[in-house]
Order: structure tokens, then sequence, then C-alpha cells
């Protein structure tokens, strides 16, 4: 695999297209300005600029150099513009792998979270363009712990490629539609030895990769809210995805998701569930096929169903300069059609707190041929192992967001 590759082209045509059009935009914007009768009367600005610098303090009892210390993880910028109409963001990342972190060598990698402009019409509907998130299941997120769900190692959750997102409220009712041409491409990556680092799999979100890409990806999402008193209310919903998959190895095919959920907040207290299950219905039949992100590729199985139960509790109060306390236990699981595989599943216990611009999450978790929680990294949501497969994970990460 080659190194070093620059972002693809269409992601460099989505930041062009983002810049050169709110640059225009904000010309137009100063010169009106020039003309308001009453100069003294300040104009807020419609830019937001910010980002974030984040360290992670990690355990991990199957890994004998993953024990301990405070380490550099991640830096990201973002910039984003809103004027009640035009509306855009774009946020970059760059990561940063020890040897520790590694076992190897180390790397870094540099990607696009996302990167859209849109328009928001008098009806408050939206319509945006560019790498922006998919509006499926649980949204934008599944839960509250760093880590995420297993549907995010699956590619159904917080997942980002390059299309047309249309959004609109109709009373209770919550509509979006979505497609997407292509995936998004990914970023650039660079390790000093081994090349362990994959160019392909240099991405925020989970895609497939290597023989596999996802094409022509149509979503859509409807949820119903109602409001049970002054501090509860529900949301129900539903979503559905269709797309194409290309193959180099003719592997092509298309695949479907559907998903039922549900968020609940009662006063201090919330609940998440979402019950889904995927198809990749691809020429040869396949049991698994790669799937990659931050630059790692892991199989997953072709077949499944995945569940997510969680409940979080705000509690509230402060402890000297902390506050924000809310506590959360996450499960999540995949079943795997497979009669041979073995299924994956991870429990994720922790609080996240703050002081000011920084931001912390405890979390501890428990992982049974899971991505980051087990042993079993490469394979453990493709066959997975029956034996040998539960791991443990302490990770603290440390953000200060500007």
């Amino acid at each position: 695999m080659q190194k070093n590759k620059p972002f693809t082209t269409s992601v460099i045509r989505a930041g062009i297209c983002f810049l050169g059009f709110s640059l225009a935009y904000t010309s137009a914007f100063a010169e009106d300005g020039e003309n308001v009768e009453n100069a003294n009367v300040a104009v807020k600005s419609p830019w937001k600029f910010g980002g974030a610098i984040r360290g992670a303090y990690q355990y991990v009892n199957y890994n004998k150099d993953r024990k301990g210390e405070l380490e550099f993880d991640t830096l990201r910028g973002e910039i984003g513009y809103d004027d009640g109409s035009i509306i855009g963001s774009g946020q970059l990342r760059y990561y940063h792998y020890s040897k520790r972190q590694t076992g190897g060598d180390s790397g870094n990698m540099v990607l696009l979270n996302h990167l859209w402009a849109g328009y928001r019409f008098s009806d408050k509907s939206e319509l945006i363009a560019g790498l922006n998130s998919h509006p499926f299941g649980l949204y934008p997120y599944a839960g509250n712990n760093f880590f995420e769900s297993m549907a995010y190692y699956a590619g159904f959750e917080d997942t980002q490629s390059l299309g047309i997102k249309y959004s609109r409220k109709d009373g209770a009712f919550d509509t979006q539609l979505a497609f997407y041409p292509s995936d998004g491409g990914h970023g650039s990556t660079s390790d000093t030895k081994s090349n362990f680092l994959e160019d392909d799999s240099a991405r925020y979100s989970f895609h497939l990769v290597n023989e596999h890409q996802e094409k022509n990806t149509g979503i859509a999402r409807v949820t119903y809210s109602m409001e049970h008193s002054n501090d509860a209310k529900s949301e129900f919903g539903l979503s559905y995805l269709h797309g194409e998959v290309a193959s180099t190895i003719n592997q092509s095919g298309h695949r479907d998701a559907v998903a039922a959920h549900y968020a609940g907040v009662f006063g201090k207290a919330a609940v998440r569930l979402m019950a889904m299950q995927y198809d990749y219905d691809l020429n040869g039949s396949p049991t698994t096929l790669a799937v990659g992100g931050f630059g790692f590729s892991n199989k997953l199985a072709t077949e499944g169903e995945i569940y997510v139960a969680n409940v979080s509790y705000n509690i509230g109060g402060t402890i000297g300069p902390f506050s924000g306390f809310t506590v959360y236990n996450e499960y999540s699981s995949l079943i795997k059609h497979e009669s041979s595989f073995t299924d994956s599943s991870q429990n994720v216990t922790g609080l996240s707190f703050g002081a000011g611009k920084v931001w912390i999450y405890a979390d501890y978790m428990l992982g049974k041929n899971s991505t980051y929680m087990s042993p079993v990294f490469y394979n453990g949501m493709g066959a997975g192992k029956a034996t040998d497969n539960n791991g443990q994970r302490l990770n603290v990460s440390v953000g200060y967001y500007f």
C-alpha cells in the first residue's frame, strides 16, 4: 500500500467549494454592512472558530505496553458559519500514535471530520452539501462515552460521507433525507518504519475499505416527539439505508440497513435504545468485509443485528472547579448471522464532567470481540473467537476545547 497520499479529489473539491463560497458571501456581507443606518450598532459575526487539544490515559489489561501514562492524542481545528440563512461547518483533525499506543512504531494521521455548506429556508428546513453525517439511528450519537457504540465500528453511527442532506420539522415529526454518491475519501498517514497505518483507513468514521467501497447511499430517517411533562419527553424513530457496494475483486452488490430507535429524557435521567439489522448482498457471498477508521482496518460480518441500550443521569452540583457531572452505562452488541461466528459485545460505565473549557471522560470498558476493548482486534467483529476474547480497558480522556 502506498503511503503519504493527499486527501482524495472529492474531499479537496468539497473544501474548495465551501471556502470559495464562504469568502464570496462574506465579501458581499461586508459591503452591505457599510450601508447600515446606525453605524454604532454592533453586528454579531456569523463566523465561529474553535478547536480542541486532547490527551488520554489508558490502561489495557491484555496489552503490557498500554498500562498508564497520559499521552497526547488529538489536535483539531474547526470553522462554522451561520447568518440565519447561509450555514456551513468544517473540522480538520491531526492524530499522533506513540510507540506505546501501537505496540510498534509511532505515526501520524491528518483527516477531515466534516466539511459542508448549505441553506436554511424560511420554514427552518435545511439543505446542506459536502462531507456530512449520516442521519441514521440514534442521531447524532448513540450515547455519552468517548468510544461510542458498536454501531459506530460497523459504520452506522456518527458516520460522515460526501453528499447532500435535507432536514425539516413538521410539528412533532422530524424528517431527514440524504444521498451520498461517495464515502468522502480518506486522509493521509505517515509512520516511521513498519507502515502499520493504512491510508485508505485514515478516516474519522468507519467505512468499507481496501477491496470494497460504498457508493450511492440513500438514507431516510423519521422521528416523532412527544412531551410527557415540562422536563420529560420521548422521541420514537425509524431509519432506513440502501446503497451500492463497488468492488475490485468481483464482489460488488448492495447493502441495506433498518433501525428502530428511541430516545427519552426524564428530568435528569436519559434513555437511548436501538435495534437494527444490516445485510451486505454481494457477488460471491463473502461472510466478512474490511471496514476501516483511524488508520486501521478490521473485519465485519456481512450480516448481523446491532442492539444498543444506554442509560445516563445528570448528577448536577459542583466539586471545586468541576461541574456538569453525568454518569452512564452503555451497552451494545453485534449478533452475527453466520452460525460459525462468535458474537461481539461491549459495556462502558463512565463519568463525564468539566471545568471551564476543559472536559473529561473517565470510562471503564468491558469488551468481547470488540474492536478497541478486547484482544481480538482485526477479526473481532468478523468471525471473532469463542475463548480468550474478553478485555478490560480504563480510558480517561482530557480535552481543552476552545
